[in-house]
């Protein structure tokens, strides 16, 4: 009998590109090798491909799609940060995977109405890994009046390998959480590795084998925690270089990560029996993260405490992170939504709106969990968004 869901599972255009990298591979290939491909192949990956929804009509929502509210609130954060840096005259602001372009929008045309001063100064760089979000996001800041004279797009990996460094905020919202990870799994005193294979059936499957590079033990013991015997954990070893590369490009600033994440001994913990890789597809969990590669999300909790280290080792100092709800609230959310309230009388939809984007953004079983990691170079870590000023 034919196996109809294995012929689904394969019949994505990126299934065959995956079955040939592993046949070249020696019959298997990492799960980062798979997720590389399946998020960021040039012409199938699930960022790259034409056609991708986000927000509501996609696959997932991220905080800026929510409401223009949070790019605001991290806008008066940046004049903050421009303000402690003592108001230079040329100003970087550089969001690392600018996705739908949402963000940067609305943070410009934040400090465009609110903070002309600093919008004078500022000259704006959104950077991705895909030519055609690249594309996307360009027109979508041209049409709010944002010219290639304020803002520049490019690739990251091109942007990271310039010599000359900035002043200023370097700042991304849910990267490190889609950047490549392996999977292992603690057998023992041995760590093994999933790796992603082809079954006798034709489809892609798990399968456990002994690790692919000294670099995940080495990880672990830099840390000093194991995952418990038996228990899978996802280790992203770009993610701390990535950390590393944008920290040697800020000369003087903050480097923002907003990510969900935890501390190394909560996210290796032992009850965490599963990991925390999960795949979405119209805003729901899929069970497979195998199934229809290219067509997933999929997404991993962020090792903090590696991030941190490697912006330590470039001479960054390092707060110790907040969630993104006391984060907004600390930026004024609570204001912003009174602020709405007190217009309502004229305009009770952009006040629904308002309350209902509140909500989501600190709904702590949602995405007000999300982890806001500020490191700074040259300059005082004291930012309101950490509720250290008022």
């Amino acid at each position: 009998m034919t196996d109809d869901f294995a012929l689904a599972q394969r019949a994505t255009p990126l299934a065959p590109v995956i079955a040939r990298e592993i046949a070249d591979g020696g019959g298997a290939i990492t799960f980062a090798q798979f997720m590389a491909l399946a998020l960021g192949h040039s012409e199938h990956g699930y960022y790259s491909r034409a056609g991708l929804a986000w927000g509501r009509a996609g696959d997932f929502e991220t905080s800026p799609e929510v409401h223009p509210v949070f790019g605001y609130l991290w806008a008066r954060q940046v004049q903050e940060c421009w303000d402690r840096l003592g108001r230079p005259t040329l100003f970087a602001l550089v969001e690392v995977a600018g996705g739908s372009g949402a963000f940067m929008a609305a943070m410009l045309t934040w400090l465009r109405e609110r903070a002309p001063d600093c919008f004078a100064a500022t000259r704006a760089t959104v950077l991705d890994g895909h030519p055609r979000r690249i594309e996307e996001q360009r027109a979508r800041l041209a049409a709010l009046g944002f010219e290639a004279d304020r803002v520049e797009h490019a690739l990251l990996d091109d942007w990271l390998a310039r010599e000359e460094a900035v002043t200023g905020v370097i700042i991304s919202n849910e990267f490190f959480d889609a950047l490549p990870m392996h999977i292992v799994e603690r057998r023992g005193e041995e760590l093994m590795e999933w790796h992603v294979v082809v079954d006798a059936s034709g489809a892609l499957a798990f399968e456990l084998r002994e690790a692919s590079t000294p670099a995940l033990r080495a990880h672990f013991d830099a840390l000093g925690v194991l995952p418990g015997d038996g228990c899978r954990a996802e280790v992203c070893l770009a993610a701390p270089e990535v950390m590393s590369q944008l920290a040697r490009r800020l000369a003087r600033g903050y480097l923002v990560s907003i990510d969900y994440g935890h501390d190394a001994p909560s996210l290796y913990a032992s009850w965490r029996r599963m990991g925390t890789l999960m795949a979405f597809r119209a805003h729901s969990p899929q069970p497979d993260p195998l199934a229809s590669p290219g067509l997933l999300d999929l997404t991993a909790h962020v090792d903090l405490t590696s991030l941190a280290r490697a912006a330590q080792a470039e001479g960054c100092e390092v707060a110790s992170h907040r969630s993104q709800a006391e984060a907004l609230i600390a930026l004024g959310i609570g204001e912003s939504l009174d602020a709405a309230r007190e217009r309502a009388a004229s305009d009770f939809a952009a006040y629904g709106a308002a309350r209902r984007a509140t909500e989501t953004l600190l709904d702590q079983a949602g995405l007000g969990r999300i982890r806001v990691l500020v490191a700074s170079k040259g300059a005082g870590i004291e930012l309101r968004c950490l509720g250290e000023v008022g």
